[in-house]
Order: C-alpha cells, then sequence, then structure tokens
C-alpha cells in the first residue's frame, strides 16, 4: 500500500493511512495525536506532522465503508503496488450520494403502488412493446455494463468491474436517462410512462445487484426500498442472482444515441461559451439525418436546455455554430449578446486551424504507399472531407456575423 504520490507508507515517518480514519473520518489534530506517541524524536515528529498536513490539510473527511471498499476495488490491477489517493476515496462517497438520490426520484415516480411486469416479459426483445428509444438505449448500456462487469469478475480485473458500473449509473442511467425522462413522468402519456418505470425499475434492480459485491450496504438498503415483481423473489441482495446475460444488446442505437450524444455535447459547448448557463436560447440544427433524430428531439432539448429545438429550418442572423463532423450543424441564437468583431476572429482562427490539418492531411495522403492499410486511407478520407464542411460551414458563420456589422 502506497499514498497517492506512490511514497510507501511506512509508519510512523511517512504517513501512513489507517482505513478506520477514512471510513469514519478524523480531524488534522486528531491525526497529530495518533503520532504523538513519545517514539519519536522532535525532528522526526515535526516530519511526520509536516507529511500529514500536506497530504490532509483539512483533516480526512468521512467516507464510509462502501466508498472505501468500492475504491480500493477499482484500483486492484495486475501490479504489485497500490497508491491510495483518500480524495478519490471522497468521491466515491459523493458517488454513493448521487446513487441514494438517483434511487429516491426514481421511486417517487414509480410510486407506493407501482407493480413490475413480470421479469420474462421485459427480458423478451420486444418488451412491452412501448418502449422509446431511449428506454432501449438505457436497457442496451445496462447490458454493456453485466457483459463487462462479468468478463472482469472471470478475469480478475475488479477495476474493469468497477468502471463499467461506475459509467452505468453515473454517466448512463443520472446524467441522461433520468433527465431525459422527468418530461414524460411529468407530462407524457399513460403508455409512455409506463414503458419508462418499467425501464426505470429495471435498470434500478440491475444496477443495484452489479454494485452489491462492491458497495453492499448502500446497495441492499436500496434494492430493499424496490417492490418486488413476485412474492417469490429473494428476501436479500446476498441471495439474489447476479446479472449474467446481455438481451438487450443493440448497437444500432448505441451508434445513433452516439451521434446525439455528440449534438447535445456540441451544443451545450456552443451555448456556454456565449449564454450564462441558466440561458434558454433557441436553437437550430441543420442535418440529413433528420429521420434518425427525430425520436430523441425531446430528450436533446432537455439536456441542451433551450427554449426550442427547430430542425432543418433556415437559422436567422446572429447565431453561433457548432459542427458535428459533416453529419449535423448547430446554431445557437446568440443575436444581441456577443461582440460581433470578437466572434468573427475567433472563427477566423478556428477556421485557420481546421486548413492546417486539412494541408497536413493531404500532404500525408499524397505519400500514400501500397502498404497503407485500406482502413487507413478510408478513414482519412472521411476526415478530410469533414474537415472541409467544418470550414463551409465557419464560412457561412462569419458571414452571418458581418451582416450584424452592417
Amino acid at each position: 500500500l502506497k499514498l497517492s504520490s506512490g511514497i510507501n507508507a511506512e509508519w510512523p515517518l511517512r504517513p501512513g493511512v489507517d482505513p478506520l480514519d477514512v471510513v469514519n473520518g478524523i480531524s488534522l489534530k486528531e491525526l497529530h495525536d495518533k503520532i504523538d506517541n513519545g517514539y519519536l524524536q522532535e525532528k522526526e515528529l515535526i516530519r511526520a506532522r509536516e507529511g500529514q498536513k500536506r497530504l490532509y490539510p483539512n483533516g480526512i473527511p468521512e467516507c464510509g465503508t462502501d466508498a472505501l471498499r468500492f475504491a480500493l476495488c477499482s484500483y486492484l490491477t495486475q501490479a504489485r503496488d497500490l497508491n491510495l489517493d483518500v480524495l478519490r476515496v471522497e468521491g466515491y462517497r459523493k458517488f454513493c450520494n448521487k446513487m441514494w438520490n438517483a434511487s429516491k426520484f426514481a421511486l417517487m415516480q414509480l410510486g407506493n403502488d407501482y407493480k413490475p411486469p413480470p421479469a420474462d416479459i421485459i427480458r423478451t426483445p420486444g418488451g412491452l412493446g412501448t418502449e422509446s428509444e431511449l428506454d432501449k438505449w438505457i436497457l442496451h448500456r445496462a447490458s454493456v455494463a453485466i457483459s463487462e462487469t462479468n468478463e472482469g469478475f472471470r478475469n480478475y480485473m475488479f477495476q474493469q468491474c468497477t468502471t463499467a458500473i461506475y459509467s452505468f449509473w453515473l454517466y448512463d442511467l443520472c446524467d441522461v436517462y433520468l433527465e431525459s425522462t422527468k418530461r414524460i413522468f411529468y407530462k407524457g402519456e399513460e403508455k409512455e410512462q409506463a414503458a419508462a418505470r418499467s425501464t426505470l425499475y429495471t435498470c434500478l434492480d440491475i444496477g443495484l445487484r452489479l454494485i452489491h459485491p462492491f458497495m453492499p450496504y448502500i446497495s441492499e438498503e436500496l434494492w430493499q426500498r424496490l417492490p418486488r415483481r413476485t412474492e417469490n423473489d429473494p428476501p436479500s441482495l446476498v441471495v439474489s442472482r447476479y446479472p449474467e446475460d446481455s438481451v438487450w444488446m443493440n448497437e444500432n442505437i448505441e451508434e445513433n444515441m452516439k451521434f446525439v450524444k455528440n449534438i447535445i455535447h456540441t451544443t451545450r459547448s456552443v451555448k456556454d461559451s456565449y449564454l450564462d448557463s441558466k440561458a434558454k436560447p433557441e436553437v437550430y440544427m441543420k442535418t440529413q439525418e433528420k429521420a434518425l433524430l427525430q425520436p430523441y428531439l425531446s430528450c436533446m432539448q432537455d439536456l441542451i436546455g433551450c427554449s426550442q429545438l427547430n430542425i432543418d429550418r433556415e437559422p436567422p442572423v446572429g447565431t453561433a455554430v457548432g459542427t458535428v463532423g459533416n453529419r449535423c450543424e448547430v446554431h445557437v441564437l446568440v443575436k444581441g449578446l456577443v461582440d460581433p468583431q470578437q466572434e468573427i476572429q475567433r472563427l477566423s482562427n478556428k477556421r485557420d486551424n481546421a486548413e492546417k490539418i486539412m494541408s497536413q492531411l493531404s500532404e500525408k495522403m499524397d505519400k500514400y504507399t501500397d502498404k497503407v492499410p485500406e482502413s487507413v486511407r478510408q478513414a482519412n478520407t472521411e476526415k478530410l472531407a469533414a474537415l472541409k464542411g467544418e470550414v463551409e460551414t465557419i464560412d457561412a458563420a462569419i458571414e452571418n456575423f458581418k451582416k450584424l456589422i452592417l
């Protein structure tokens, strides 16, 4: 066991970490008191105290057993050393809070009288038959988490398990699915709400089962609050079957959602560059993928945080532009909120950088030999086409802002 810096945690001159101090928390003064036992010379005592103050200026916060257990498992690789960072353990404590709040919100949406549909119906490819594309995507992500976690267990790669579970809970379930389904629970039709509740229950059940070996206490506490599908369901996670199969795998939806998330990320980046985070501007999209994006428009509007999301409508003068390769342009209405001259300068610099990359790539492609794989040629050709499309979009944006000066 080493400290986060890689120094061996040898007691007492090097300030080691007592696991109970991480679980229960301890102040800096109490850390000093632990080494002030009369066995150290004055110089050694000063060195030890300075080391503690440097590593834990505010002491060690209370992190709990689950967070420490999850952190230790996330460190475990094939290497012999483990560099423990208390801040990382604290981060997993906040992750526990995130799980708790997400489960609390989900239970509110399920309601006290909710009865989950039978497992055999949910596990069939068609499910309830009313699942949205977003429902199918989160079930696919649950399948990915199941697959990667079980693979990690088989290969004794516990770090792979914790990464897969953490990503599913935080980035898929909390950041995307829960935020996107709020509209459905508050304003959606009865069939949409039923499908969303069924999907949400299934994901909670799977997520808690997956994380139970690493966070047994909080997962058991939350799972006990979930309604049961049948009276014969196990009484505890300890004796429940661990998720093993991946019946909802759907690579097509994965690719579609990756494109949707790229649009959301690009639009939010453009929006945050000019406007306050609470602003809700109008957003315009120009794309040839209208049919693909149509099922996700409500989700995109919620995650972007815009007042209106227009697709394939001509954007007005005074928009800031972002591109997602050569597949989509996003225009955020910022008229009256930015300095056109500064924006033209910024876009010109961005254009120069894109042209520089295009020049380097073209020069590289001109020197191809027979040894260059076809896959590399194709990838570079697509990249060059995307860069050309980006330059054209930037030119159009520059002209757009020039009109504001006139």
